[in-house]
């Protein structure tokens, strides 16, 4: 699942965004924010994220990057591409009409917002051909009489509720070298930290920031933890566990099934065999080609990601998941 022209994998080139518009005085706005790093003017947009439509997955990013929420139309406006992370990114835009703003919302702290005629709009986007989508967006939706049907027609049919991801990240390549040292106490190898920090980049490349960390407490998967732990983001919740330290799959599950509800993304840092029996078992579907990999060995300091759509982590089971991916240093044209 990897491209060779580029450092990351495919599936992070591969973004949506959306256009928020209204009806305001019968004249229709639009609403560009501010980039992260406040010099340009765009629209809401991010990677099409795990076990999400490009629509839906979009949808989020408008919540979270511009504080409002709407109905986003089924056909996109079309697509423009950028260069970023060593490869082309592809967005596919779509058209949102907003019925809420948020006062504060996530990144609210250092993103500004403002609604604009769409003609001006057009002209303050910061990449040309977005800005000739953002022209074009008066002849593709319904003026404000015909809102209801607009809205019955093309609402998203899907449910915008995100999937739960599971992260499996075996941890990276330990030490051999004093014979002396118990298992328990052995660390990372130069090669396991080198690829800490890769992995580190790659986590914040794919916006991966788990709501609840399990570790065990091993001190090669501590030591892994802390070495991508600039790339998860911050406020996050690790709970180490003896009971990981080289634990079978039904362990590990168990583990997993007493996650709280309310955690949407769950990372399960630990050790072989039992971490890539776990996958196994709870993969039904996915890339053939990672799901070969997965039959032959998790390498060290691989991620595994896998999508569940049940309503509560009690759900996991066999073949319960969707291998999203599969990723190690390897992959990422670094020294392991």
């Amino acid at each position: 699942m990897t491209m060779s022209t580029t450092p990351y994998p495919a599936w992070i080139y591969r973004q949506s965004a959306v256009v928020p518009y209204r009806w305001k005085d019968g004249k229709l706005d639009v609403l560009i924010i501010s980039s992260s790093g406040g010099k340009r003017w765009v629209v809401p947009k991010g990677i099409v994220e795990p076990g999400l439509s490009p629509a839906a997955s979009a949808a989020a990013e408008a919540a979270e990057e511009a504080g409002v929420e709407g109905d986003v139309g089924v056909t996109p406006l079309g697509r423009y591409r950028y260069r970023k992370w060593g490869g082309t990114c592809e967005v596919e835009v779509y058209p949102m009409l907003v019925h809420h703003e948020l006062p504060e919302w996530p990144e609210s702290s250092f993103r500004r917002r403002r609604w604009l005629p769409v003609d001006e709009a057009a002209n303050e986007a910061g990449h040309k051909e977005l800005g000739q989508l953002i022209a074009g967006l008066p002849q593709l939706v319904d003026p404000p009489p015909q809102r209801v049907a607009h809205r019955q027609a093309t609402m998203a049919t899907e449910a915008t509720e995100a999937p739960r991801l599971v992260y499996l990240f075996r941890h990276a390549k330990s030490s051999w070298s004093d014979p002396d040292l118990a298992d328990f106490d052995r660390p990372l190898a130069p090669r396991g930290e080198r690829a800490c920090q890769t992995m580190a980049r790659y986590f914040r490349r794919a916006d991966i920031h788990p709501g609840l960390v399990y570790c065990s407490p091993a001190l090669r998967t501590r030591q892994t933890l802390e070495g991508v732990r600039p790339g998860l983001g911050e406020d996050l919740e690790v709970r180490y566990d003896h009971g990981l330290y080289h634990a079978g799959p039904q362990t590990m599950l168990s583990r997993l099934r007493r996650t709280p509800d309310d955690v949407r993304k769950v990372m399960l840092i630990a050790h072989n065999p039992g971490l890539q029996i776990l996958a196994q078992h709870l993969i039904g579907s996915g890339a053939e080609e990672d799901l070969h990999r997965l039959s032959d060995n998790l390498p060290t300091g691989a991620l595994a990601i896998l999508v569940n759509q049940g309503h509560s982590w009690k759900d996991l089971a066999e073949g319960s998941c969707e291998l999203h991916s599969l990723v190690g240093p390897r992959d990422l044209d670094v020294d392991p």
